[in-house]
Order: structure tokens, then sequence, then C-alpha cells
């Protein structure tokens, strides 16, 4: 009899174990379940435009009403805001897919959305847009920085027999008169030698294997304004 009640005893404390360990994590298939936040699209303000529609806070200063599509898997957002003249950066939170962020006037911005999870320490980030704020008595305005394209930042370039390579860049202005881009090229950072001025949006620079480069845009438009992209660096091979 003794043994009938150790033995039910010791498979009813097994019972219990398990259930208390199958309840404290989820099975590994539910884990597995767990997806992460996917990217949002950003809705406004718009890319390459000039925002109009800000409530006027002050002669230097409007508020702003961003807004994007609600992204799937996401608990959260962060609004990241730059201005483009200088690289200040912020980050704003957001439970919504909207927010009202202060900015300053006749300022460039660039921004995006990073959709944030409660259950993954997973992110995905949308497409970076540019924007100028509207601003008392502009007429016009300078040229958004350029994006550089190719070679990509700390890209291995491999050469062929001519020892070039290919720089490739985008850039825009809302007031549509960009008239030319100045292309800085040098193995020091940031580079201070020029090679060329072009109307095109690429140009092809000669270069020795087994070296470091680093490149930049100056863009400028008809009105003599100009802007500066970032700074790539790649490594030739």
């Amino acid at each position: 009899m003794n043994l009938i009640w150790r033995t039910t005893g010791i498979l009813v404390l097994l019972l219990a174990l398990a259930c208390s360990s199958s309840g404290d994590s989820p099975p590994e298939e539910e884990r597995q379940k767990i997806e992460k936040p996917l990217a949002t699209t950003l809705i406004f303000p718009e890319n390459n435009t000039e925002c109009e529609e800000g409530t006027i806070v002050s002669d230097t200063q409007s508020r702003i009403l961003f807004q994007w599509d609600i992204s799937e898997h996401t608990d959260g957002y962060e609004v990241h805001v730059e201005k483009l003249e200088d690289g200040t950066r912020t980050t704003h939170l957001s439970v919504t897919n909207e927010l009202e962020i202060v900015l300053e006037r006749g300022k460039a911005y660039g921004w995006s959305v990073v959709s944030t999870s409660d259950s993954t320490d997973e992110t995905a980030e949308s497409e970076v847009w540019k924007f100028y704020n509207a601003g008392a008595g502009m007429v016009n305005y300078a040229p958004f920085p350029a994006d550089l394209l190719r070679p990509e930042n700390n890209e291995v370039v491999s050469l062929g027999v001519s020892e070039s390579v290919l720089l490739d860049w985008e850039a825009s202005d809302i007031d549509g008169d960009i008239v030319s881009y100045q292309v800085y090229l040098d193995k020091e950072n940031p580079p201070i030698a020029s090679v060329g001025t072009t109307s095109d949006t690429e140009i092809t620079v000669g270069v020795i294997a087994n070296e470091t480069y680093y490149w930049y845009v100056q863009v400028t438009d008809g009105a003599n304004n100009t802007s500066r992209s970032d700074v790539f660096g790649f490594t030739t091979q």
C-alpha cells in the first residue's frame, strides 16, 4: 500500500511540475509565431515638396502633422526627423500613425518612421522623405542634398582594366532649377579635391587599386543656392 501511495504521489508531482514548466513560457511553436513589425509607408509631408499646411507657431516655427500608414505587427512608432543643413536629428514617439512636431520654418528636413513591437526587439524603417517647411517670404529654395547611389557607402569596388569608377547620385529641387553638380573625391575624409563639375547625375573618375576613397556632391541651382550630400567611402581592389 505504501509503495502504491508513493508511486501515485510521484506521478502527481511530475504532472504538476510539467504543467508549471509549460505555463512559464510559451511552447517553441508559439514563440516562432511572433512576427517582426513591417515597415510603414509615409504619407505627409510628401517627398521633395514644400510643406505649406503647418500651423504657424511664431515667425520662426510652425507645427506640422506627420502622417503614415499603420503597419502590421506594430505597437509603436519612432519618428526620426533630420534638419538637413546641419544634420541635427530628433526622435519622437507615437502609438498612432500621426504626430504633430514643431519645426523651424524655411528649413529642409528629412524624415522616416521606425515600426516597433512590444513582442520583439526587431524593428523596420520606412523610406526617408525630404521636404521644405515653408517659410515667410521664401522665393527660392536651395536644392535638397543629393542622395549618393553608387558606389554604396563602405562598398568594395572591383576595378576593371580602365581602373575607373562610376559615381552615381540623384538630387531634386522644388524650384526645378538645378544647374550643376560639383563632385569631390579624395583619400582624405572629408574630401577636398574637386574632380569636376557636370550637369549629369553621374561621372567617371580614375582611381588606384587597393585604396580607400571618400566622395560627396555639391548641388547648385539657378539662384546660386547650394547643398552638400553626405560623405560616402569606398575601397578599390
